[in-house]
């Protein structure tokens, strides 16, 4: 009898342990995701390809820009959110083709495909030693504005890639926690910061 519990028991253990190593081994999709560098508004970060800077975010309810000589206006549900941030090339060629805004409760937002042949939308080419100033827009829901994360990388879902993240903490919001934005923001009236 206490040859058969012992077995049992050593049984036991072993499923334990086994658990155990199941539920503490990273999964492959940590094990190969993107390789992240942190940085803040007004910081640079570098990445293996790129240094990012972000310069200022600003919100609108409504956009304006020019598409094939013609005005166009959008609207949102939500609040539209613009980021001028200054892109470089580290050390050769480089591009950078993803952008998201996450925000704090984990929702992410792609740059918005709604501004179809406006100028300046990503993926942006870049050469070293020629920085250029770009913005980047996203449609949000204006809950996540504050203590949200640009993500910047070469390409969708990098793996075993740089991917920058850099934290929107000084963005025009009111006390109520949504952003302050204006009533109409036109694309193509202001220059680069």
């Amino acid at each position: 009898m206490s040859a058969r519990l012992g077995s049992v028991l050593l049984v036991l253990a072993a499923a334990l342990v086994l658990y155990g190593m199941q539920r503490s081994t990273p999964r492959y999709m940590a094990l190969t995701g993107p390789i992240v560098e942190r940085g803040a508004m007004g910081q640079a970060v570098r990445t293996r390809q790129f240094e990012a800077t972000v310069q200022r975010v600003q919100f609108a309810q409504q956009l304006a820009y020019r598409r094939l000589d013609a005005s166009q206006t959008r609207e949102t549900g939500g609040v539209w959110a613009i980021v001028w941030l200054r892109l470089a090339a580290t050390d050769t060629s480089a591009s950078v083709g993803e952008a998201a805004w996450l925000g704090p409760d984990g929702l992410t937002y792609r740059h918005t495909d709604r501004l179809m042949l406006a100028r300046g939308t990503p993926p942006y080419a870049l050469d070293p030693g020629l920085p250029r100033t770009v913005r980047l827009v996203f449609e949000i829901r204006p809950d996540q504005a504050r203590g949200a994360t640009l993500l910047l990388s070469p390409r969708y879902g990098p793996r075993l890639d740089s991917q920058a993240r850099i934290a929107l903490d000084y963005v025009p919001v009111g006390a109520d926690g949504r952003p302050a934005a204006v009533a109409r923001y036109d694309l193509d009236a202001e220059a680069a910061p």
